[in-house]
């Protein structure tokens, strides 16, 4: 059956198959890049932040963007381990609920926010970012952290939209594809999308008439790839110095993930990354 929602995809991934990709890359991630699953944040070529410092200045961004503050509802959709949620809960005083549908990151992030001490106003639950559990207009603020890309962006969407309340607003990342690719290069990222259960890449039109389509207002929508691409880079020399180390760890079933994350796809100019600001109107 044909599927009506703005973005919708055959090629969408699916939410068991996002599931599965993180039970193997959860470790694995923590190991080559950080606690934060995240892109970094840098501020020139000359900026040599660490992955921490960097991942926390991206948090950052979307936290100045997020306008909640003390007793406002933040929902985070695709909330991996739970990082980013605490952050802002701690900066702002808003409430937040985070939802993945990988139970091992539930866990962690609850965990998480017990040792934080913020169980009280930071909820992690299982449940699915395309099928949300919530009433309608019952948040201020949705996240989508690089999330959008491993869901069909446009059912998503619709489910964002309903549960924001009017005038609420939207901070959301997600690849993008910066320009004009070679066919070569267009088969590269094809296959590694497909291999990190990710969906097609939008260009920065795309992506508005996709916000558009679902019923929001853009604020903003900026290709910030030159600021993330130490990123990739860094995940590839990390899997070149360690690939036999974490197989003789982990077992050679991780052996064809750590050649996921070492594909040069990373390296293609035009494998970009977006941040978009949107707001549902009143």
């Amino acid at each position: 059956m044909r599927d009506d929602h703005p973005g919708a995809s055959d090629s969408a991934p699916l939410s068991e198959e996002t599931d599965a990709y993180y039970d193997i890359s959860n470790q694995i991630l923590r190991e080559l890049w950080g606690e934060n699953f995240h892109h970094g944040y840098w501020t020139s070529e000359e900026d040599d932040s660490s992955n921490q410092v960097a991942t926390d200045r991206m948090t950052d961004e979307l936290i100045a963007r997020s306008g909640v503050g003390e007793g406002g509802r933040l929902l985070d959709v695709g909330c991996g381990v739970g990082l980013p949620a605490l952050r802002l809960a701690e900066r702002t005083g808003a409430h937040v609920v985070g939802v993945s549908n990988n139970e091992e990151q539930v866990f962690d992030a609850r965990g998480r926010a017990e040792e934080a001490g913020m169980s009280d106003r930071v909820l992690f639950e299982l449940g699915d970012g395309a099928d949300l559990e919530f009433p309608d207009s019952s948040f201020d603020t949705v996240w989508a952290f690089e999330s959008l890309m491993h869901m069909e962006r446009g059912r998503a969407l619709a489910e964002i939209v309903r549960v924001l309340r009017p005038g609420g607003r939207l901070v959301a990342t997600d690849l993008l594809r910066a320009g004009p690719m070679s066919p070569a290069d267009e088969e590269l990222v094809r296959a590694h999308l497909e291999a990190m259960s990710a969906g097609p890449l939008l260009d920065l039109d795309g992506y508005r008439g996709l916000l558009v389509g679902s019923g929001l207002e853009v604020v903003e929508l900026l290709d910030i790839t030159p600021n993330t691409k130490r990123t990739p880079r860094r995940i590839i020399d990390a899997v070149d110095e360690r690939h036999d180390e974490l197989v003789e760890r982990f077992g050679p079933q991780v052996a064809p993930l750590l050649e996921v994350f070492k594909a040069p796809v990373g390296l293609v100019e035009e494998f970009g990354y977006l941040l978009a600001h949107a707001v549902k109107p009143t």
